[in-house]
């Protein structure tokens, strides 16, 4: 790995301009409910903060755009799943006679079937082959991923600082939280600029008449500033940050800067191909996770914030006399990809309306 550069109290200065367009929000905590079970809650958010996008025969407005979340109970000491419970109170197609019935919804029993597995380096592999694609909602998938790596990374770190310190969280007692935000914000007519904040937070029990900060055992951050060209979704800026606090420095550890690091990611594209390149360029440190971890949640929260940037695709429509023959944003393609998930998967309700939709009447 490249050596990072010198430190800097700069390195988190605002780096992002223009109007904000969306927010991607992901957070996993973890508890202990007994010795032996812990419990894992991810929640996935969309807010939408522009614009409007036809979609499924209405008009699908600013706002919350998806709200789902997953609970895992799972044996501390294996990491084997013991129970899985799934909720959706905001999904983006409901069902409805144009969708024949069917909703995001219907997709997430299959998550179910991974009860009993173990969150180690082969679950993201079968969560894949069970709920990748068509066969899932790239929103739960994008989230369950999130947990699968930040499961086994907060266990290990409680595994090792309860035995230095010999205290262990009460029962029902949350001790690590990730937090991932995705925003974006449309800089220019050809550049949109999007920030990916990445914050782990470890915390010890609170002891009797101790302050409580003292609980911080870690704070260990990573931010991403990138900007990205509109037409070819290529990245032309790419900067990343990170600095790990403990309660002794939360008032003096430095902002290091990792762009050298992922310098080779400028001039690509973000989508699609961007999780490969990522793995391919950090490979298996450890060390070097959560800087993985941001990077893995910025393509598809890049692909949520496309779908703010719909008022381009409807200004070059009216000054075209023919529709067609309008130079098209990326984000005209205003449906989802073929078989990007179950709703859109290839010979459903959706996808198929679609099809004849925009072929027969490219006005609707």
């Amino acid at each position: 790995m490249p050596s990072p550069t010198a430190p800097s109290r700069a390195a988190s200065s605002p780096a992002v301009q223009g109007l904000p367009l969306h927010t991607r929000s992901l957070t996993v905590s973890v508890a202990r409910i007994s010795d032996l079970l812990w419990r894992a809650r991810g929640d996935v958010i969309d807010l939408r903060k522009n614009g409007f996008v036809p979609s499924n025969y209405d008009l699908q407005p600013s706002g919350i755009i998806h709200m789902m979340s997953i609970e895992l109970d799972f044996d501390r000491d294996t990491l084997m799943i013991e129970e899985i419970r799934v909720d959706q109170p905001y999904v983006a197609v409901e069902a409805s006679e144009f969708t024949k019935g069917e909703c995001c919804r219907d997709p997430a029993p299959r998550l179910l079937d991974l009860t009993g597995e173990k969150l180690d380096d082969g679950f993201a592999k079968k969560l894949s082959l069970q709920f990748g694609g068509a066969l899932g909602c790239s929103h739960l998938l994008t989230l369950f991923q999130l947990m699968a790596s930040t499961v086994p990374r907060a266990v290990e770190l409680e595994r090792v600082r309860s035995k230095r310190e010999n205290t262990e969280p009460r029962p029902g007692e949350r001790f690590f939280r990730r937090s991932v935000f995705v925003d974006g914000h449309e800089q220019s007519g050809d550049l949109t600029d999007v920030a990916v904040q990445l914050a782990d937070t470890h915390t010890r029990p609170l002891q009797a008449d101790s302050r409580v900060t003292e609980r911080l055992a870690l704070s260990h951050e990573v931010k991403t500033f990138a900007s990205i060209e509109r037409k070819r979704f290529t990245i032309e800026r790419l900067e990343v940050r990170e600095r790990e606090r403990t309660f002794e420095t939360v008032g003096s550890a430095q902002w290091v800067d990792h762009s050298e690091l992922v310098s080779s990611l400028v001039g690509a594209r973000i989508i699609p191909g961007m999780a490969g390149r990522v793995f391919k360029l950090m490979g298996g440190d450890q060390r070097e996770r959560p800087i993985l971890d941001n990077l893995l949640m910025f393509a598809p929260g890049f692909i949520q914030i496309t779908a703010a940037l719909m008022d381009e695709y409807f200004e070059n429509r009216a000054k075209a006399s023919n529709p067609d023959a309008a130079e098209r944003p990326a984000v005209a393609d205003l449906g989802g990809n073929a078989d990007s998930c179950y709703m859109w998967r290839v010979g459903g309700p959706i996808q198929r309306a679609w099809v004849s939709q925009t072929t027969d009447d490219p006005e609707r």
